[in-house]
């Protein structure tokens, strides 16, 4: 199982979390505002 968690959802945190996507991962995507 691959999981990943990402920490902002900002412009290079979005970036990031749909990169993983692309690859299979199942990703958390973690803002605090």
């Amino acid at each position: 199982m691959k999981n990943v968690a990402v920490i902002g959802a900002g412009t290079m945190g979005n970036g990031i979390a749909h990169t993983f996507a692309q690859f299979d991962y199942k990703v958390q995507l973690i803002d605090i505002s």
